[in-house]
């Protein structure tokens, strides 16, 4: 029996953002290392129960109302029966050399999730030399965003468990996990809805007016448009004892962790640049701000993101210690006016009304610098400890792809107590030495700020 469920706003946006022609899968990768080898039947039987719990995992995407290049009406597609040699690959390398590894890592960042012909999800098992092995979750951002994926993995690895044992997961644990209408999150009254679109209106024409006083300047990685080279990621593990140094260093600043890390990609940014001969002034950065309630009473499997947008002046704020009032203001100023919201609701009325070719066009289109920096922190979302008899996940680390013009783009996230610093990169736009660079640039500026 086939099962249909219009798209909503942010899964028509993040299939239109995905070009398998300019290079931008907007497929992130979940790497899980492993110690120990669980039997790839146990894994196959865990995933086919994960998609009765997640059936969008084996969905397609459909065009209601034409051809895909011209639809502006679109739905996810699915079966009861999950396709499963779609969904999941088993490689064993215990008899290969470590670039073996290496090589299917990078054909598994680069890999292009087509939904017109492709699940949304891929499962990689890979077996390595000393009972060691991988765990790649590939992602379509269409499918979910962090926190949806990330209550997944808690999922699976209770599903996996059960495979492992020969045991049945009971009915709660296989019961379709809801994938709920975006703006039930927001909990608006439908005049509330009316009045916050019109406000999207004035905080558009409000950040025309801004561009058009202090325009940004257009970064290293801002300058081209050549997306066709690989997604690749430069992973900086942070112990928790230097998590709890910054938070604490960002307490006595009158911040919290996310604005101290946010304020120091800033400054990290304009090193980074002025090393490269940049002059760098205006910049900006959009931040991903969820939707859902922070009680988290609302459990959705769905893309649930606003996004704020600071910018600060790094010709005059040089350090991080003066960037973060200006940043943390701007962030408080944008939260109380619900600007993410009112633009989001703009956006909403526009994108599900237009044609594919015409939203990817507005996408793509752009002749110059809009957006400097993109960054997302889910640090308040961590990933609990994954582990069963014979098995453990050790870390988990992500490689999203980057999409014009932020080539680079710094996404944190933590797992069992420790943090990662994932800094993606466009590899046809920057070189894996000069985002180590970077890194170390970010690092060097959080240790001084804390000492």
């Amino acid at each position: 029996m086939q099962h249909q469920q219009p798209f909503d706003y942010l899964d028509k946006a993040c299939l239109a953002s995905a070009s398998r022609e300019l290079g931008i899968s907007n497929a992130p990768t979940w790497e899980l290392v492993l110690a120990g080898q669980p039997d790839p039947a146990a894994v196959r039987q865990a995933l086919q129960w994960l998609c009765a719990a997640y059936p969008w995992c084996g969905a397609l995407a459909v065009p209601l109302d034409g051809p895909p290049e011209t639809a502006a009406a679109w739905a996810w597609a699915w079966n009861d029966a999950a396709p499963m040699d779609a969904l999941f690959d088993y490689r064993d390398l215990r008899e290969g050399p470590p670039e073996e590894l290496h090589a299917l890592r990078e054909t598994i960042h680069d890999n292009y999730l087509d939904l017109l012909t492709t699940p949304p999800l891929r499962l990689t098992l890979v077996w390595l030399p000393e009972g060691q092995g991988r765990l790649f979750f590939q992602q379509h951002h269409g499918l979910a965003d962090g926190r949806g994926f990330i209550e997944l993995l808690g999922d699976f690895g209770r599903l996996l468990n059960h495979a492992l044992a020969g045991t049945q997961p009971d009915a709660a644990q296989l019961a379709p996990v809801p994938r709920r209408p975006e703006l039930e999150a927001l909990n608006l009254t439908t005049w509330q809805r009316k009045w916050l679109t019109l406000g999207g209106l004035w905080e558009y024409l409000r950040g025309l007016a801004v561009s058009l006083r202090r325009p940004v300047g257009t970064l290293r990685q801002n300058a081209s448009m050549d997306y066709t080279g690989a997604n690749r990621t430069v992973h900086v593990p942070m112990a928790p004892e230097q998590i709890e140094k910054w938070k604490q260093a960002a307490k006595r600043a009158g911040a919290n962790l996310h604005t101290l890390l946010l304020s120091t990609l800033f400054v990290a940014q304009k090193r980074w640049n002025e090393e490269a001969g940049v002059v760098v002034g205006q910049v900006n950065m959009t931040v991903v701000a969820e939707t859902r309630a922070r009680d988290g009473s609302f459990r959705s499997f769905a893309n649930h993101l606003a996004w704020l947008i600071p910018q600060v002046d790094l010709a005059r704020l040089t350090t991080v210690a003066q960037v973060i009032p200006a940043a943390q203001q701007q962030l408080a100023e944008q939260s109380a006016r619900r600007a993410h919201i009112k633009r989001y609701l703009l956006e909403r009325g526009i994108v599900l009304g237009l044609k594919m070719d015409a939203l990817r066009k507005m996408l793509f289109g752009s002749k110059h610098t809009v957006v400097n920096l993109n960054f997302s922190n889910v640090l308040a979302i961590p990933i609990a400890r994954l582990q069963g008899p014979g098995w453990r996940v050790t870390d988990v680390r992500v490689t999203t792809p980057t999409m014009p013009r932020t080539a680079v783009v710094l996404t944190v996230t933590s797992y069992d107590g420790a943090a990662t610093l994932n800094f993606n990169f466009k590899a046809s736009i920057c070189k894996r030495h000069e985002i180590e660079r970077l890194a170390a640039l970010f690092s060097e500026e959080l240790e001084r700020f804390a000492a």
